[in-house]
């Protein structure tokens, strides 16, 4: 038997009304002409979950006719509001389903309007932004909306993982605004030639009557390709590509390029040192710092502010931490059996251990402000922690859990001895275990994970 709190069943009472009730005083009329449709609900359930809707009820804009409070609303649609009203009886709102996913920027704007923060918060953590970002953006610029946290977070998702969309169909529809912000981003994560073959598909798709095998294309086809990338050339760095990439993939096309970087590229990648007329973009620089393959500078930061006893929570901005992180092991490099572990990591003092999921988007780690030994003792301290996180740090999948039981804060094992990590068994490296016994939450959903790779960092206080 299952015994329900009383917040439980007053969440269940609440939700019946929203399809089981008779003793409606509000009607919403939704859409317009042949697709309006009216929508019964309570006002004090309304007031209640909306200041949008409390203020609608407290001036002229609520209308009253009989026992009827009737509002209007053309411009949402009726399956919109019908996610939205579902939403304020039950508090749910199921993102997987088609009809989310098929309204997605009408929903966004719509809840907006009505003040229902939660629903666009569940919304710009939702997966369908990952995998739909440059669709998203595009009609968000289309429509000339401005959501800077959304655009932000589409900006953000491009950046991060730009090979999810480099093929897509929708990487050739990316607005020219979008592309052009984008390529001059010194963080880009990807090689300049990838940019420059992408470039090019994405301006022969542009002019969509254009033959795909550019050996059949004329003078005239040549020049009008020329001047559809011509404002991205600039923000190109040829002068960072390798001579094979560039007399492979970029001479063939060099009549696309203006005189003077054709001429400065011929002559950079013939003569050493030579003096260059055009200007030479610096490296981009790559988000992946303290030479890790896992953890990106902005995980780095979150960590540094953890260190100082900062909360789960994002600062904001997210600021170059008070910490330098040496890394001492690669579990691809350097081997993944306790005795690589303390050969690298032992009497290092403090270390940070990242572990990268197999077959996940998620990494998982602990802080141990002492050392390593070997010393087969569980180590004392109220100063760890454990985590997880995404790669792109959405902020419903960052979990932080300090130590609560100081006494089994870190599980110090020997060479013969597994047991290595963080509590008895809340993260044990080699064991792969994620339970819940010293820590304050869990930070898996699993007792047990597969590790793809695994990081050591040697933990230094910047000067």
């Amino acid at each position: 038997m299952v015994c329900q709190t009383s917040s439980d069943i007053l969440l269940r009472d609440i939700s019946n009304l929203y399809d089981k009730a008779d003793d409606y005083n509000v009607k919403i009329q939704v859409g317009e002409d042949s697709k309006m449709e009216i929508f019964k609900a309570h006002s004090v359930i309304l007031r209640a979950r909306s200041n949008y809707f409390r203020s609608a009820f407290s001036s002229n804009w609520a209308k009253k006719e009989g026992d009827f409070y009737i509002l209007k609303k053309p411009n949402v649609t009726p399956i919109v509001f019908q996610i939205i009203l579902k939403y304020i009886y039950t508090g749910i709102v199921e993102l997987e389903t088609v009809n989310v996913e098929n309204n997605f920027i009408e929903l966004f704007l719509a809840a907006d309007e009505m003040n229902l923060c939660e629903i666009t918060e569940h919304l710009c953590n939702n997966h369908w932004i990952m995998q739909n970002s440059i669709k998203l953006f595009n009609t968000i610029s289309c429509r000339k909306v401005n959501f800077p946290k959304l655009k932000e977070l589409c900006y953000n998702t491009m950046i991060q993982t730009p090979k999810l969309y480099i093929n897509s169909d929708e990487f050739l529809g990316l607005d020219y605004e979008v592309l052009l912000t984008i390529i001059q981003l010194d963080n880009l994560e990807m090689k300049e030639i990838v940019i420059w073959e992408n470039l090019i598909k994405w301006g022969i798709a542009k002019n969509s009557t254009f033959n795909s095998d550019m050996t059949t294309w004329t003078i005239n086809e040549y020049e009008i390709l020329k001047e559809t990338i011509s404002p991205f050339i600039q923000h190109i760095r040829f002068f960072q590509m390798t001579p094979q990439e560039y007399y492979y993939k970029v001479h063939p096309l060099d009549k696309l390029l203006p005189k003077e970087i054709k001429e400065d590229l011929l002559l950079y990648f013939i003569v050493p040192d030579c003096k260059l007329t055009t200007k030479v973009l610096p490296l981009r620089k790559s988000q992946y710092v303290f030479d890790s393959f896992i953890l990106k500078r902005t995980h780095f930061n979150l960590i540094s502010y953890w260190i100082e006893n900062g909360q789960e929570l994002l600062p904001n901005p997210l600021e170059d931490g008070q910490y330098e992180f040496n890394l001492l092991l690669r579990g691809s490099r350097d081997g993944f059996e306790p005795k690589d572990f303390h050969l690298k990591c032992n009497n290092k003092g403090a270390t940070i251990v990242i572990i990268k999921l197999k077959n996940l988007d998620k990494m998982i780690g602990g802080y141990n402000p002492i050392k390593w030994s070997g010393s087969n003792k569980y180590l004392k301290t109220d100063k760890s922690f454990i985590f997880s996180f995404s790669n792109n740090l959405c902020s419903s999948k960052i979990k932080l859990s300090r130590v609560k039981n100081s006494g089994f804060a870190i599980s110090d094992g020997n060479i013969d001895r597994r047991y290595h990590g963080f509590g008895y068994g809340d993260l044990d490296i080699f064991e792969k275990s994620c339970k819940l016994e010293d820590y304050s939450i869990k930070i898996h959903d699993s007792e047990n994970f597969e590790i793809d790779d695994y990081e050591v960092f040697q933990v230094v206080k910047k000067e």
